[in-house]
Order: C-alpha cells, then sequence, then structure tokens
C-alpha cells in the first residue's frame, strides 16, 4: 500500500497540472462498459470492471489491447487492432460521463484555486477527442485556463512535455508548479520538468510501487491546500 499523508500538504503556487483519469473523474466505469461492448464484437468473454481498472493509465488504445489480451488470451494484429480500436472510440465517446463521477473534493478544490488567481491546466495522456467532451460534459472544462492532450507519442507523460508548455505558456516557472496525479507517470512527468508532484491513492495507477517515493501523497484531493504565490 502506499504510504500516505493524513494532513493537508500546503504549497505556494502559480499554477497547477491535474491528471484527469484516476485524479479528477473515476471514468473506469464507462471505459469498462466500452471495452466490454467492443469485446463483444469479438465474440469474447466480458471483464468485470475491478479487472478493467487494473488496466487503465496508458490510453484507450493500450486499455483495449490488455483487455483483449486478458478476455482471449491473445494480441490482436495490427488490422484488427485498427478496426476495433475505432469501434471502442465510437462506444466511449457516446458515453463519456453516463456511469462515470467526480471524485469528492475536485469540485471544491478546483473553484477555490480559481478564486486564488492560481493558473490550472489538465494534464492527460487521453486523446483530445474525449478529453474536452469528457470535462464538458462533467462540467469540469470551466476550470481550466488550458488542456494538454497526448495526441502525439511524444507527449505522453512521463514525459515532460505538456508541463513544459503549461509553463510556457503561462510564463511560470517550475518552482512554482505542482503536479497532481494518480501513478508513477504523473508523478515521473513532475519529476522529469522539474516540478512538484502530488500523487492521489485513490486512483487507478500506484504512485508508491517501490515503497520509495519522495513526493507528497493524500487521500482525498481536499487534502491539498494551494495558495498563491506571492512572488
Amino acid at each position: 500500500m502506499p504510504r500516505s499523508h493524513i494532513e493537508a500538504v500546503t504549497y505556494e503556487v502559480k499554477a497547477v497540472a491535474i491528471d484527469l483519469d484516476g485524479t479528477m473523474i473515476h471514468s473506469a466505469p464507462d471505459l469498462a462498459a466500452a471495452a466490454n461492448l467492443t469485446l463483444a464484437q469479438m465474440d469474447a468473454p466480458i471483464l468485470s470492471l475491478e479487472t478493467v481498472i487494473g488496466m487503465i493509465g496508458d490510453g484507450i488504445d493500450t486499455l483495449l489491447k490488455r483487455c483483449v489480451k486478458e478476455s482471449l488470451g491473445k494480441e490482436l494484429s495490427d488490422d484488427e487492432m485498427e478496426k476495433y480500436r475505432l469501434i471502442m472510440r465510437e462506444f466511449y465517446a457516446a458515453d463519456l460521463f453516463t456511469k462515470s463521477s467526480i471524485y469528492p473534493g475536485v469540485v471544491s478544490s478546483l473553484t477555490k484555486w480559481r478564486e486564488k488567481g492560481i493558473e490550472l491546466a489538465c494534464i492527460t495522456n487521453k486523446a483530445s477527442k474525449l478529453t474536452l467532451p469528457l470535462l464538458e460534459k462533467a462540467q469540469l472544462g470551466r476550470y481550466f485556463n488550458h488542456t494538454y492532450c497526448a495526441d502525439t507519442p511524444a507527449d505522453r507523460k512521463p514525459a515532460p512535455a505538456m508541463i513544459h508548455s503549461f509553463l510556457s505558456d503561462f510564463n511560470v516557472t517550475p518552482d512554482y508548479c505542482v503536479m497532481i496525479g494518480d501513478s508513477v507517470h504523473d508523478l515521473h512527468a513532475a519529476e522529469n520538468a522539474g516540478v512538484a508532484g502530488i500523487g492521489v491513492s485513490y486512483g487507478y495507477g500506484d504512485v508508491d510501487p517501490n515503497g520509495n517515493n519522495l513526493h507528497a501523497i493524500v487521500d482525498n484531493f481536499d487534502m491539498i491546500d494551494l495558495h498563491l504565490a506571492s512572488t
């Protein structure tokens, strides 16, 4: 189990980058539904929500590959992958926020941070064609100055590219930014960009797999206490 804080962690910042799936939104129910509808197209056994949750974290295409491997015990050919990835994306796009929910403390925290004048960005490995509609359906889009999505492999966390873009776009130095996420990819991206990392223990990834993580870890989103830096 990951090490956790029982009290709030406090930072003075000018900007905060926040992961999406498993950090702000419990999106697994809709992802699992789309995956199982896709498996049904193959006459493959469906998977439990708990099984699918263990496979989330590296994009919807990787999720499909893992689900097929788990269900059928084999990998898709390139042609099959191209066919079924489009099918799964269609299923998921049709129900992005039907069974999903926002984690406790997210809306109240985003509201407070915006009111304090902190720049907020959603930084996710999810494709923009899925991220932007999901944020709107969840009514979270209004809180963010910008959203950065990994539409190319080079942008995917743990690469720091999206965090670097955020810092550059808003003229913020790494010392005044934190990255919040539910996986080591988020924390490694923070390290690679030179910003502080905060892990949430309730998501889909493991923020402390080896027991030697040096970043803050919280059990609830509202345990993160951010204040606008004065300098």
